[in-house]
């Protein structure tokens, strides 16, 4: 049952933490970096990106994401994700391995303040038993919402951030088990330069189905090779635990354009 379950719990680990960046140069003259990495920013974009699992169990699992973001005015912003799976576990039922996965969908993220070096926000995600065949989802309606904060450190070149994510089911297949768990994040964020930087995170996860903690470490480089363009490399490595979503290793490549925000290298300055 544990084989049958691990993958699918990996479409609910997408809402939070590392996956966005933005020019270090969209530092504006209020203080605060602006950076897409940083939960707490709000950009109009369109990503997609790939990552590969590999769980000890010899499953392994392959996710193409493709994700819109939309700002809405200065305090307000909504997400899509749309995601493609391929899963290598043979099920004795014969579902597919591949084709669309559990779709989710950020109703609402509001930023309660900033101010020139931090800030907060809160969001209300939900994401949807739409996957093409079991062994590609979850099998429930799930219900999470989501807590952040980031603070720009002394200097201007480093960035932390937290994430608090609860999640739990709502409804779907009655014969897939629930879902309760949180997921907690704590994101460190490292300029070299205007067009390159590194994130280091870890996602702790509190299973309150079937107790235990577990937690997964992730490291990337983001590189920024035009005003509107990033790509970033992944690495993650689980480190311990038995929740079904940690897996053993994995990698990650992706792109984002943004659609809306025209990043200039040479015109905006940092704060003093």
């Amino acid at each position: 049952m544990k084989k049958f379950l691990a993958p699918l719990f990996c479409i609910l680990l997408l809402p939070g933490g590392a996956h966005a960046q933005s020019p270090v140069d969209s530092v504006e003259v209020k203080e605060k970096k602006e950076n897409a990495d940083d939960p707490s920013s709000f950009f109009t974009r369109l990503e997609v990106f790939n990552e590969f699992q590999h769980y000890e169990s010899g499953i392994n699992l392959n996710q193409t994401v493709i994700r819109t973001i939309i700002k809405i005015g200065k305090r307000f912003t909504t997400r899509v994700d749309i995601p493609l799976f391929y899963n290598s576990f043979n099920s004795p039922a014969g579902y597919e391995q591949f084709g669309l996965g559990d779709i989710s969908f950020r109703l609402l993220g509001y930023k309660l303040f900033e101010t020139k070096r931090a800030a907060f926000t809160a969001s209300l995600e939900v994401q949807l038993n739409t996957a093409a065949s079991p062994i590609l989802g979850t099998g429930k309606n799930v219900l999470i919402p989501l807590l952040t904060y980031t603070k720009l450190l002394e200097g201007n070149r480093n960035l932390v951030s937290g994430t608090f994510q609860q999640v739990n089911s709502i409804g779907g297949d009655e014969n897939r088990r629930d879902l309760s768990f949180s997921k907690i994040q704590a994101i460190f964020l490292h300029y070299w330069s205007k067009r390159l930087w590194t994130v280091v995170a870890d996602e702790l996860f509190i299973d309150y189905k079937n107790g235990g903690t577990s937690m997964i470490f992730k490291c990337r480089m983001t590189g920024a090779p035009a005003p509107r363009l990033n790509v970033w490399l992944q690495g993650n490595v689980g480190l311990y635990g038995d929740f079904v979503g940690r897996y053993q290793w994995g990698a990650e490549v992706g792109l984002r354009y943004f659609l809306l925000r025209s990043m200039n290298f040479n015109n905006q300055k940092r704060a003093s």
